[in-house]
């Protein structure tokens, strides 16, 4: 008994031994604070007040809006140029631009409202919808453009007739969206330089687009050609944006030692932020009162 009970007591000693000579146990950090800068850079959105909680814990979804944007506005932008003898104003597209442009961006806009982030949500959301809206157009089972054609039954014919380009696409759904990309890029003016050229190059877009399709529609072809070239152009420049701010956004998120420059324009709020921060100081202070 003696002998079982002196093992037993090494056996604790030696056990208590190895659990000192362990290296104590460390705390690690499950979520991540972002500065103000930060996160302007990656939501594409200022933090006006706090920084969302759920920021801290879930990932950035704005690259995934500006993936699924370059993805369909490059090569839709090539066939509005006709670089290599494409045609068509984007009917060979409609798979990407349902698939990759509007599924993609309406995710993004559902994941941002979830973090809270109102702009961005605004933004993937009805660029997303236009792209849904503007394959559905293109699809013959919609029965969008056929009616317009001689036949009524013909999509092809009913696309390039004037009475559809006059109603559905210039008079109406490009303009409407050329006034929404103007508040857009007025908003965007709180964030940097590149997102603000991005909804100007969209801006640009629309306008040619709709001045296009007017045209094609009275039967200027030479002036509704060269809207069209034009307006692929803009939207060449707003995807090699999009590819940019999307890089940016990457690196941050790697937390790569260097960072691209995208213009940062919170300089021009710094005043607004200084008041915003007083009116905070004061509600606290009163609440302390209290």
């Amino acid at each position: 008994m003696d002998s079982d009970n002196s093992q037993n007591g090494e056996k604790n000693i030696s056990f208590q031994n190895k659990e000192n000579s362990m290296q104590p146990l460390s705390t690690i950090p499950t979520s991540v604070t972002l500065s103000a800068e930060q996160f302007e850079r990656l939501y594409l959105t200022p933090m006006t007040r706090r920084q969302a909680p759920l920021t801290k814990q879930l990932g950035n979804p704005t690259p995934l809006a500006l993936g699924g944007f370059v993805i369909t506005t490059t090569p839709l932008s090539c066939c509005l140029m006709a670089w290599r003898g494409a045609s068509g104003n984007g009917i060979a597209f409609i798979g990407p631009i349902i698939f990759l442009g509007g599924l993609l961006l309406l995710i993004t806009s559902i994941l941002e409202f979830i973090l809270g982030n109102t702009f961005p949500c605004v933004v993937f959301g009805t660029i997303g919808g236009f792209w849904f809206a503007f394959a559905a157009t293109m699809i013959p089972s919609f029965n969008a453009a056929a009616p317009y054609s001689a036949s009524a039954t013909d999509t092809a014919a009913g696309l390039a007739s004037a009475g559809f380009m006059n109603t559905y696409v210039s008079a109406f759904l490009f303009i409407t969206m050329a006034v929404l990309m103007l508040i857009f890029m007025i908003c965007a003016t709180r964030t940097n330089v590149v997102y603000t050229l991005i909804f100007l190059s969209l801006l640009l877009v629309f306008l040619l687009l709709s001045g296009a399709y007017w045209d094609l529609g009275e039967g200027n072809a030479v002036v509704g050609e060269r809207c069209v070239k034009g307006a692929g152009a803009a939207l060449f420049v707003a995807s090699l944006l999009g590819f940019y701010l999307l890089i940016v956004q990457l690196f941050e998120s790697l937390d790569f030692p260097f960072r691209l420059p995208v213009g940062d324009l919170a300089v021009m709020w710094k005043r607004k932020q200084y008041k915003n921060t007083q009116i905070d100081v004061e509600e606290s202070a009163a609440i302390g009162g209290e």
